[in-house]
């Protein structure tokens, strides 16, 4: 018989919810507030007590699962439209399934003491320390991994790029260059390099220098509202970034250049 403590069954699925976000943030290319995130843990470790209940029909425990992922994605990332939030689910699952996928392969080949699966979901009775530096190389790899990916995916699609500056709202084509590391020097934000002839009625108050083979220069820059970027794998808001102008960008499909910094937000 196992014995299971409330408050180990709470805090272990409190944190493996939290890494869970994490990596669902990777993929989908979110950036939202820590405390939403925080928040929709709390909620994954309170539903992780339906490991209490016994003999709970599969349907119910799956469509228990199902609200409870609802809303963890609702709380956890500022909902931008139906589309993007039904996919949010969707990878939050496959990233769930995948972690239980693993545990329940484990827990059949080893049958570790202090592990528990029930309701789909897992109980640990190990100590903090183990779970936290566990959490942290999980959440190291799969970053770098992600990391990688986003990449390979980058160099292969142009992106979507919107940017809104007061009334204004312009949409244009951008490629993600790894030679693009332009920052803002006061603020270390990334840098958009796009077409000038698209911003004539927007006025720059900022200077970014730059260096090439072909020489330095500085290149007129402002802060926009914000920026949506969007490609097949999803869609990203992105506030801490500026956009510099260039009469030396537009080369066929695209008149932008992404720092692709800005796509592993």
């Amino acid at each position: 018989m196992n014995v299971i403590y409330i408050d180990v069954l709470f805090v272990v699925n409190f944190f493996i919810t939290f890494f869970l976000l994490l990596v669902t943030a990777k993929f989908s290319k979110r950036s939202d507030k820590l405390w939403r995130t925080v928040l929709a843990s709390f909620i994954g470790g309170i539903y992780s007590l339906v490991i209490l209940w016994d003999n709970l029909n599969f349907a119910l425990s799956i469509f228990g699962k199902l609200a409870a992922a609802c809303i963890m994605i609702l709380i956890a990332y500022k909902f931008t439209g139906i589309k993007a939030y039904i996919k949010e689910v969707v990878i939050f699952f496959f990233v769930n399934l995948l972690f239980v996928g693993i545990m329940v392969g484990l827990w059949l080949i080893f049958k570790p003491k202090g592990v528990v699966i029930n309701n789909s979901t897992v109980y640990f009775n190990i100590s903090a320390r183990v779970l936290l530096i566990s959490a942290f190389i999980a959440y190291v790899i799969s970053a770098v991994i992600i990391r990688i990916y986003n990449n390979k995916t980058a160099r292969k699609e142009l992106y979507s790029v919107t940017v809104f500056k007061n009334e204004h709202k312009i949409r244009f084509f951008a490629f993600a260059d790894s030679g693009n590391n332009l920052k803002e020097p006061f603020s270390d934000f990334p840098v958009i390099v796009a077409e000038k002839k698209l911003f004539d009625n927007i006025e720059c108050r900022r200077l970014i220098p730059f260096s090439t083979i072909g020489g330095e220069g500085v290149l007129a820059a402002f802060k926009p509202d914000k920026v949506e970027i969007s490609s097949s794998l999803g869609n990203a808001e992105i506030n801490d970034v500026y956009i510099a102008l260039s009469d030396n960008v537009k080369k066929g499909e695209y008149q932008g250049i992404l720092n692709p910094k800005l796509l592993n937000i």
